[in-house]
């Protein structure tokens, strides 16, 4: 049996366990990935994280100045 662990604790610890991984592909373009977990590892492209990330403040803004206006 595992220990019990706060989730706070637990979720510091996941968050200490991720790494940041570059390489190039075939075409030699450079990519970057998160990557986490322990037992259940996890990979996330920034790319994609980085284009959520701009839709989603677009989205936001727009709404905003919708509001606004």
């Amino acid at each position: 049996m595992r220990p019990t662990v706060p989730l706070r604790i637990r979720s510091a610890v996941a968050c200490v366990s991720m790494r940041l991984h570059s390489y190039r592909d075939e075409s030699h373009a450079r990519h970057f990935d998160l990557i986490g977990g322990g037992s259940q590892a996890w990979s996330i492209d920034l790319v994609y994280v980085t284009a959520s990330a701009i839709l989603v403040v677009g989205f936001a803004c727009a709404l905003m100045a919708h509001w606004v206006r």
